[in-house]
């Protein structure tokens, strides 16, 4: 029988090849759809986290506001303002955080090789450039410790503040001039993709040392604390705490939204990769229901070659072929025609895809391209892509088989 088996399946295959060619590229259309849409679907989930992740990983952002509720006597419409002591002062008093930096900002003409750009120049400390992916070039570095206690005059600056002053020369270890003030630039921002930013891309940022930018700023509060939490489930904690200390501080109601502002990236980034996750499963259902119209042209076929071989089946009974050889014959047939189409499809797309990741992105300009212009599969793509594909393969072959093996065997005879 196992002999045998082959040998009616190749020779009745041969019968209707033509007619199973149109179901071999359905298979073959359904197999690149679902493939490149899911393919699709998870490169722009993880675009999305790594654009995301170029302002920075689980990190809180605290802003001074102004109060809108009476407080102790106090009347409402106060001010208030953060101060370099805060950092002390919230870093002593709430544990769940990791590290805390101070941020100011002004925007300040810069100067070198005769060039002159105005750019925003922020003053900050060494672990703003952890919780703010601020990688440096090679050959270069990000703001250190020594750097603040020393009070040196060193800058970190972006990419295009590098070109637009020095152009396609290495800009570390040149000197640039802030407000008068010459700075030593000790490293350039690496290249990377950002869609979430303030004052703009960190590309067209300098950044100095705090007590550096002091000197040149004489504003005495700074414009926002960032905080990084030692786990991700503790941000809301640290907002609540923050509060209610900044509170007793500054002598304000800890509810009063408006005394105190809070960007949780945290919370954005979940809702963010909510919606690319949403959309990277509708792509996914869309890509199963073209697979699903080859399915059942598969079916079509094989019930169509059930009904014309009916006498031939009464035939293989009556000589005392078993059941289950019918059975295997028809679902045989399922699996060589799907095996065609989707392994085409299959090559295909993986093909498309690793054409596309070829395209650079254009980091200067980061936009809607960036999220198409890296599709990738993965071990996860592969195994839904399989459990999709068997159960379609099975459900298609199952049904015309045994609805072929049940056939009565002196009626099949008769049949014309």
């Amino acid at each position: 029988m196992n002999a045998t088996l082959p040998r009616f399946f190749w020779s009745e295959y041969r019968k209707r090849h033509k007619r199973a060619a149109l179901i071999t590229f359905a298979l073959f259309w359904g197999t690149l759809s679902i493939l490149l849409l899911m393919a699709f679907g998870q490169g722009m989930s993880t675009q999305f986290q790594v654009a995301f992740k170029g302002l920075g990983e689980t990190l809180i952002m605290v802003y001074g506001g102004q109060t809108s509720l009476p407080f102790e006597g106090l009347p409402k419409g106060r001010p208030i303002a953060l101060y370099p002591e805060d950092i002390d002062y919230l870093k002593d008093r709430i544990p769940e955080i990791l590290r805390i930096a101070p941020e100011s900002y002004n925007f300040l003409p810069v100067s070198a090789n005769g060039k002159e750009i105005n750019r925003t120049v922020h003053g900050t400390t060494a672990e703003f450039g952890v919780m703010r992916t601020q990688v440096p070039q090679l050959g270069g570095r990000f703001l250190n410790a020594a750097d603040a206690a020393e009070g040196r005059k060193v800058a970190f600056i972006g990419w295009k503040v590098a070109t637009d002053l020095f152009g396609s020369a290495d800009a570390v270890g040149k000197t640039i001039v802030i407000a008068r003030v010459p700075f030593t630039v000790v490293g350039v921002l690496q290249k990377k993709i950002q869609d979430s930013m303030y004052n703009g891309p960190d590309a067209e940022q300098v950044y100095l040392p705090f007590h550096s930018y002091q000197q040149i700023d004489n504003r005495r509060r700074i414009n926002q604390i960032h905080i990084q939490p030692r786990e991700d489930s503790q941000s809301k904690l640290i907002e609540s705490r923050v509060k209610t200390l900044l509170g007793r501080k500054y002598r304000f109601d800890p509810d009063d939204r408006y005394a105190t502002s809070f960007w949780n990236t945290i919370d954005d980034a979940k809702e963010g990769m909510a919606i690319f996750k949403g959309i990277e499963i509708f792509l996914s259902i869309i890509g199963a229901l073209t697979l699903l119209i080859g399915a059942v042209g598969v079916t079509n076929l094989m019930y169509a070659a059930a009904k014309e071989r009916t006498k031939e089946i009464g035939i293989k009974l009556a000589i005392g072929a078993r059941r289950r050889t019918i059975i295997a014959q028809f679902f045989l047939e399922t699996v060589f025609v799907f095996t065609k189409g989707t392994f085409w499809g299959f090559i295909t797309a993986f093909n498309i895809v690793h054409l596309i990741r070829l395209a650079p992105i254009n980091y200067d300009s980061f936009g809607i391209e960036a999220y198409l212009l890296r599709p990738e599969f993965s071990l996860r793509i592969l195994v839904i892509y399989v459990v999709v594909l068997g159960v379609l393969c099975f459900l298609s072959g199952i049904f015309p088989a045994l609805r072929a093996s049940r056939a009565n065997p002196i009626e099949s005879l008769r049949y014309e």
